[in-house]
């Protein structure tokens, strides 16, 4: 039994302070810091049991955060087809207070894809068959991986336009066909689609061949009209790519796919490093959609994690310089962020409490993967993938399955 002590524990509705948490590979129960150091005593247990004790500090004690749209990090790309390089994606995501991601692809052609798609699966497999093997049920067990957890995999394109594909490799955009996901419907997660490049019917078949897998349409990369987008949320399309960035903006006689996100009940993906997205764009979509409506995400590449230099996106050169990663024609390439760095401006930028601020990275996310009440709350039974972070969000310690992956106390 674990327990963490002088923290204040972000909830999903409040922040509760003179309260200990206590947990094994799942969250046990909350009780007052009174009646956990009365039965605590000299003997050091609680309810028979010993208990290993984490002072907090006074800082915040919160649900891991969940990293759905990210390529790479610390030198590591996804579309690399190495599992030890997801490995090393998994520690470095666990020191920005992430505990469970869905590595990215790129567009590509079919064969490197089903080649990252390979290394996801195998490492998703190390993960689980370790925690069989050593505590039961797969997925239960102890942190098999060294930090955060893969979830599945989340394609972005090739199903893309190419008048937005951004960083995209244009020679590789095709057409939506589910045949191409169907050998890996079991690991993928989110599926990009530029709705407009199919007719109505073939898109409405593809959704819905998704949605039958449990695998989430998002649009994104894509030149629909305001209508277009319209339909495609309307046949099920619930999720929307890194919103305002490679897409159709808001004119107000051209609404386009940014006007139809705010009006549908999507998932708006947003990159909150002040850059892909000013402030007051932010503020204003936290305004229209509220923070059950809202998941931030870092998009990040190989280069977050090293500082300004030459890197690569998707087999094109990238420079990173003051933070920024661009092509060599200027084009935005991915981020450098990390999500507590988003978590952090997010929470700036709109002003919103810590409790509606965490929901964009903890339960937005976990419902959408139909994890809610497991993953991304700190609520009796869930598991116990929890993160320590200060005013700053500054991550001082991070927590999966109970096991500690990462911590910086100070």
């Amino acid at each position: 039994m674990r327990a963490i002590v002088h923290g204040k524990l972000i909830l999903e509705d409040e922040v509760l302070t003179g309260c200990v948490l206590l947990f094994d590979k799942k969250i046990k129960a909350i009780v007052t810091e009174t009646t956990f150091f009365a039965e605590y005593g000299t003997a050091g247990t609680w309810q028979g049991q010993p208990v290993e004790v984490t002072d907090a500090g006074g800082r915040y004690v919160a649900p891991g955060f969940l990293n759905l749209h990210i390529h790479g990090c610390l030198g590591r790309d996804t579309m690399d087809a190495d599992p030890e390089g997801l490995a090393a994606m998994s520690r470095f995501q666990a020191q920005t207070g992430v505990t469970a991601f869905l590595p990215t692809t790129m567009t590509y052609e079919w064969p490197a894809v089903y080649k990252a798609l390979d290394a996801v699966r195998t490492a998703m497999a190390r993960q689980d068959g370790a925690g069989e093997a050593k505590d039961g049920p797969a997925g239960e067990g102890a942190a098999a991986f060294p930090g955060a957890r893969i979830l599945g995999a989340y394609l972005e394109g090739p199903f893309v336009s190419e008048t937005y594909k951004g960083a995209q490799r244009g020679t590789a955009i095709c057409k939506a066909d589910f045949a191409r996901l169907e050998p890996y419907a079991d690991i993928i997660r989110v599926v990009v689609l530029a709705p407009e490049t199919v007719d109505a019917a073939e898109r409405d078949r593809f959704i819905a061949a998704c949605r039958e897998r449990d695998i989430i349409v998002s649009l994104g990369h894509s030149a629909a009209t305001y209508d277009e987008a319209r339909a495609a949320f309307a046949a099920g399309a619930a999720h929307v790519t890194h919103l305002y960035n490679a897409m159709t903006g808001f004119h107000h006689r051209q609404p386009g796919l940014v006007g139809a996100a705010w009006q549908s009940g999507a998932v708006c993906e947003l990159i909150a490093d002040n850059l892909h997205v000013h402030a007051a764009a932010q503020a204003l979509l936290y305004r229209l959609k509220g923070p059950d409506q809202v998941e931030l995400v870092t998009d990040s590449l190989r280069a977050c994690g090293l500082g300004d230099g030459p890197s690569e996106l998707g087999g094109q050169a990238v420079f990173v310089r003051n933070g920024e990663a661009r092509l060599a024609d200027g084009t935005l390439a991915g981020s450098v962020l990390t999500l507590n760095e988003a978590v952090r401006h997010f929470k700036e930028n709109t002003g919103a409490d810590w409790p509606s601020v965490l929901r964009t990275v903890t339960q937005v996310p976990a419902k959408e993967l139909h994890k809610e009440g497991v993953l991304g709350s700190i609520r009796p039974g869930a598991l116990a993938d929890i993160t320590l972070f200060d005013d700053d969000v500054t991550i001082a310690c991070t927590i999966v399955q109970g096991a500690t992956v990462y911590q910086n106390m100070v």
